[in-house]
């Protein structure tokens, strides 16, 4: 009796193990091949973008309900900045004082104001010698509405010529030279020359800063005469510039503050070293928040006021109009409107 019950287990457990096993067997994982294994067949770029060299790979096919494979040709261009303007026009409506790097001019040899037009070109190729270097021309047209004085007789005419290059972002550094005519470093020239010449030439060195996003600016210049006055000088300002200190329906307007401070080395005469003039300036940028007037729009306009005062270099530079030509405090107001494009 327990030989037949052995027999029956038996033949039951061979049974299971014979239906088992082949169900098993098509269920587990295939077996891991021996040797080494070519990858050539999978890829996770697009067939576009196989670089030379590489192994051929298969090409999907998007199907229905798939996401589109990437295709560089019908990809959306990245957005690019826009470029500096070429050519910035800038017209000083009215200064009710003329001025020479924060150096105010006595009222009686510019009793009546001052004003001026300048602009300034930037070439269209800012990669000269494949080095990031730009080139620049500009030039500036000046009146002293006073006929009567030494410095109102003529025009006060200005062209520069610079090369420059942004050597960190926001910073850029020129070179340039700058040929003068008429104005106050035209009569000093004459004096110093002794005839009708009104004449001053000289180099200059800048590095200008201007952060957009940050608000900060400033320059540092350094300039060196060689006819006409042959000392040197120096203007080094910095300010800050505060956003949208006035908002008014669809107009909203930027406040710049400034502060400078001006020293010359030999430029108005031997002897004459020091510091020229001190000065404090306030801008007011207004623009439309939509339209053609804003903020980064081609038209601007500038009303500001100044404070300047003399250092110690005042008294030194009599000799150019006999009884003191540089106002020792001086407050002055005026009006810029631009153009850029």
């Amino acid at each position: 009796m327990q030989k037949v019950n052995w027999m029956r287990m038996k033949t039951r457990t061979l049974t299971a193990l014979a239906i088992t096993i082949p169900v098993l067997a098509s269920e587990m994982p295939p077996v891991i091949p021996v040797g080494p294994v070519a990858y050539d067949d999978v890829s996770y770029q697009p067939a576009s973008a196989t670089m030379p060299g590489e192994l051929a790979t298969t090409e999907y096919i998007a199907t229905e309900g798939d996401t589109p494979a990437y295709d560089p040709a019908t990809a959306p261009a990245a957005p690019t900045s826009s470029a500096s303007p070429n050519t910035i026009i800038n017209l000083n409506i009215y200064s009710s004082n003329y001025q020479v790097r924060g150096m105010g001019v006595t009222n009686h040899l510019s009793d009546h104001g001052f004003s001026s037009v300048s602009a300034s070109h930037t070439f269209a190729n800012r990669n000269l010698f494949n080095r990031g270097i730009h080139h620049r021309i500009g030039g500036t047209l000046g009146f002293i509405y006073d006929g009567a004085s030494p410095l109102g007789e003529t025009p006060i005419f200005q062209v520069d010529y610079a090369i420059g290059k942004e050597i960190f972002p926001n910073l850029n550094l020129d070179f340039g030279y700058s040929f003068k005519r008429g104005g106050l470093e035209g009569a000093a020239a004459r004096f110093y020359n002794g005839g009708a010449h009104r004449v001053a030439q000289d180099f200059n060195l800048t590095l200008d800063f201007n952060d957009y996003q940050k608000g900060f600016f400033g320059h540092a210049t350094w300039g060196l005469g060689f006819q006409g006055l042959t000392g040197s000088y120096f203007d080094i300002e910095a300010g800050y510039r505060f956003t949208n200190i006035f908002l008014l329906n669809n107009f909203a307007a930027d406040l710049e503050l400034s502060a400078g401070i001006a020293p010359s080395l030999g430029y108005w005469g031997g002897g004459v070293e020091g510091i020229d003039a001190y000065r404090i300036k306030a801008a007011l940028v207004p623009y439309a928040l939509s339209g053609a007037f804003g903020r980064d729009s081609r038209l601007y306009i500038k009303p500001w006021v100044q404070w300047s005062f003399s250092g110690t270099n005042a008294r030194k530079i009599d000799h150019i109009a006999g009884d003191g030509p540089i106002d020792h405090s001086q407050f002055t107001f005026g009006v810029d409107m631009g153009w850029k494009f």
